[in-house]
């Protein structure tokens, strides 16, 4: 690695930290963060008890079925 080669790493790392002390830069981690948040539909209890018994049906036919 030659001495401009050396030059522009260390003035990539320097914008680098600039920029994140100036609070311009956007990290992964606020990202990552943001979306790992569920949104999703929240079961009902009769909703629950409705699956419940449909998958303990499909159980049952399995049983049967062996």
């Amino acid at each position: 690695m030659n001495l401009l080669e050396q030059a522009k790493l260390e003035r990539d790392r320097l914008n680098k930290v600039i920029a994140l002390l100036e609070g311009t830069a956007t990290t992964t981690t606020a990202k990552t963060a943001k979306s790992t948040k569920r949104h999703g539909h929240v079961w009902t209890a009769a909703e629950k008890k409705a699956m419940s018994l449909k998958q303990k049906a499909a159980w049952a036919k399995r049983r049967k079925k062996a």
